[in-house]
C-alpha cells in the first residue's frame, strides 16, 4: 500500500513539473493538490474494504463446519425457528387393529405372561378391537450456546395412559402418558455429553452409538414388541464420552423398582397337599402410601434405597460399505425389604448386548439382542423380578432372554421382517417343612390348568419361558409435502410354558394378527 502511494505521488509531481513549464503555476498546483486528496481517499477507503474482508475470514475459519451451516441456513426446512432455538416436530396418527385367539383383554400390547391357560374360559374365547392409543407426538429444541456447546430438550407423548375414567364403552376416552422428557447437553469440542430426565433405560439397545431419544427396537406394532427384546423408560441421569469416531461410554443412574411376585401383597402358590403357606406378616417390600404423594395407591411402589446403575460402551466400526454397531452393558440392581425390625438387601448384576448389522448395504438388515440377569421388570412378558420365602427372604428370578429378527428392505417403500425371541426365568424357591414358597416350585398345584373353570387354587401355572415366531410387513402408500402414510400388518405365534407342578407342566399358546395404519405428518 506504501509503494503505491508513492508511485502515485512521484507521477503528480512530475506532472506538476510539466504543468509549472507551460501554465500559471499556482492554478495548475491547487488542482493537482484536489486530485491528490482524492486519489488518497479511494486508497484509503479500498484499505478499509481489504481489512474487513480478512478479518471476516479469519473469523469464518475458526467457526466449526456445524455451526458454520446453522450459520448459512438458521432454519432448515420442515423445522421452526425462535431466537435462535430450532423446533423439529415429530410424531404420527395411529390405528391399529387386533385379532387374537385367546382373550387376553389387552389394547395394543399382548401381555405374553397373561396367555390364559385351558382352566379359564379366556381360553376359548377369541378377542378383536381397535385402537388409536399408539398416536404419538414428540418435538426436540435444540439451541447452541456457543460453538462448542450445543443444549436439546426432547419430549415425546402417546395415549397408552389409563385412568380410572379411561373405558371402551362410549366415549374411549384414554389419557396422554410421559414417554420422555429430557435435557441433554453436548460439548462438541470434547465428546462429552450428559442428559438429564426421564428416557430409554441406558441398557435398551441402540441403532448408532449412544442414543438418547430413540431406541433400536424390532418394527414390529404389537406394543410388547419381542421376546428377548429388553427396555424401560424411567427418569436418571446419564454421561457418556465420545473415544474417537467409532467408541463411545457411557455410565447412568436411573430410578429404581422391583417388582416382586404377587404385586402390592407379595404371593405365595397354593400347595397340592397340606397347609398354605403365608409370609411373615411383618414383611414389607412395597410401599404405597394413601394419596398425596403424586402416585396411584393402586400401584406397586418398592422400597428402594440406591439407583439402578449401568455401564455401556458402544462400537460402530465399518468395514467397506457394511455398517455395523456393537454394544454392551452391565447393570447393578440392589432389591430391598424390611422384616424383623430390620432392613436387608440383595444386590444383583446383569449383562446383555445389542448387534445391528448390514448384511446387504442398504438391504438386508439384522438385529440380535440378548441378556442375562435379575431383569424381570424390562422384559416383554414381563416375568417378577423376585419372590419371597416365608421369612421374607428376597429370591431374586434369573432371565436369560434372546431374540433375533432380519428385515428385508426390498424396495425403499416395501419392509418385510421376521423375528424370533424368547424370555426363560429359573425357579428360585424355598421350603418350611412341607410347605412350599417360592416362585416354580414344584409343589406347587397344577393339576386344574387345563379343566375349564376350575378353581383357580388349582393351576398355580408359574410361567417359566415365553415363546415367538412372528413375521410382518411395512409399506409407504403415499408420501408427499403434507407427510407421509403407511400401513402394515404382523402375525405371530406365542406360547406360555409353566413350570413343573404337582398334576403336570401346563403350556398354552396364541396366535395374533395385528394391522396398522398410520400418517406421519412431518416426515
Amino acid at each position: 500500500m506504501r509503494l503505491f502511494r508513492c508511485v502515485l505521488v512521484g507521477g503528480i509531481l512530475v506532472v506538476a513539473g510539466q504543468a509549472h513549464a507551460d501554465d500559471d503555476p499556482a492554478t495548475e498546483i491547487r488542482a493537482l493538490k484536489a486530485k491528490l486528496k482524492q486519489l488518497e481517499q479511494r486508497v484509503d477507503d479500498q484499505g478499509r474494504k481489504e481489512r474487513q474482508i480478512e478479518a471476516t475470514a479469519n473469523a469464518a475459519a475458526a467457526v466449526p463446519p456445524a455451526y458454520k451451516a446453522a450459520a448459512i441456513d438458521p432454519c432448515p426446512p420442515g423445522k421452526i425457528c425462535y431466537k435462535g432455538v430450532t423446533l423439529t416436530f415429530g410424531g404420527w396418527v395411529d390405528l391399529t387393529g387386533i385379532y387374537r385367539t385367546r382373550n387376553l383383554a389387552s389394547d395394543t400390547g399382548s401381555v405374553y405372561n397373561f396367555i390364559p391357560f385351558a382352566q379359564s374360559r379366556n381360553f376359548a374365547i377369541p378377542e378383536s378391537r381397535f385402537s388409536a392409543r399408539q398416536t404419538r407426538f414428540s418435538v426436540l429444541a435444540e439451541g447452541d450456546l456457543n460453538p462448542q456447546t450445543r443444549v436439546q430438550g426432547y419430549g415425546e407423548i402417546d395415549f397408552e395412559g389409563a385412568a380410572q375414567t379411561a373405558n371402551s364403552v362410549a366415549t374411549n376416552s384414554f389419557n396422554p402418558r410421559m414417554r420422555q422428557l429430557s435435557v441433554e447437553l453436548d460439548r462438541t469440542d470434547l465428546g462429552f455429553h450428559v442428559l438429564a430426565g426421564q428416557s430409554w433405560s441406558l441398557n435398551a439397545p441402540s441403532k448408532v452409538g449412544i442414543d438418547a431419544h430413540g431406541v433400536d427396537a424390532p418394527g414390529v406394532i404389537d406394543f410388547e414388541s419381542v421376546p428377548g427384546f429388553l427396555a424401560a423408560r424411567q427418569p436418571g441421569i446419564r454421561v457418556w464420552q465420545d473415544i474417537g469416531p467409532e467408541f463411545k461410554i457411557a455410565a447412568s443412574a436411573e430410578n429404581p423398582q422391583t417388582s416382586f411376585f404377587g404385586g402390592n401383597t407379595p404371593a405365595v402358590g397354593t400347595p397340592a397337599a397340606g397347609p398354605q403357606g403365608v409370609i411373615n406378616p411383618n414383611v414389607i417390600v412395597n410401599l404405597t402410601p394413601p394419596g398425596g404423594s403424586f402416585f396411584n395407591n393402586a400401584n406397586n411402589i418398592s422400597l428402594n434405597q440406591l439407583p439402578d446403575v449401568t455401564l455401556k460402551a458402544a462400537w460402530d466400526p465399518r468395514l467397506g460399505p457394511y455398517r455395523l454397531h456393537f454394544e454392551a452393558w452391565a447393570l447393578y440392581r440392589q432389591m430391598f425389604d424390611r422384616f424383623n425390625f430390620a432392613n436387608h438387601t440383595i444386590d444383583t448384576a446383569s449383562f446383555g448386548g445389542h448387534i445391528n448389522a448390514e448384511l446387504i448395504p442398504r438391504t438386508l438388515e439384522l438385529q440380535v439382542y440378548g441378556a442375562h440377569g435379575a431383569l424381570g421388570r424390562f422384559t416383554a412378558t414381563p416375568f417378577p423380578d423376585a419372590a419371597l420365602a416365608q421369612d421374607g427372604t428376597i429370591l431374586p428370578l434369573t432371565i436369560s432372554a434372546a431374540a433375533v429378527g432380519l428385515i428385508w428392505h426390498t424396495t425403499p417403500a416395501l419392509d418385510l421382517y421376521s423375528y424370533a425371541g424368547l424370555e426363560s426365568a429359573k425357579a428360585n424357591f424355598m421350603d418350611v417343612g412341607t410347605v412350599p414358597f417360592g416362585y416354580g416350585n414344584p409343589l406347587y398345584n397344577n393339576t386344574g390348568c387345563n379343566i375349564e373353570n376350575s378353581p383357580a387354587a388349582t393351576c398355580n401355572g408359574n410361567t417359566r419361558e415365553i415363546r415367538q415366531y412372528t413375521v410382518g410387513l411395512y409399506d409407504t402408500l403415499w408420501q408427499g409435502r403434507f407427510g407421509t402414510v403407511k400401513a402394515g400388518v404382523q402375525y405371530s405365534y406365542n406360547q406360555r410354558f409353566a413350570f413343573q407342578g404337582v398334576g403336570g407342566t401346563p403350556k398354552t399358546d396364541d396366535n395374533i394378527v395385528m394391522t396398522q395404519l398410520r400418517y406421519y405428518p412431518f416426515n
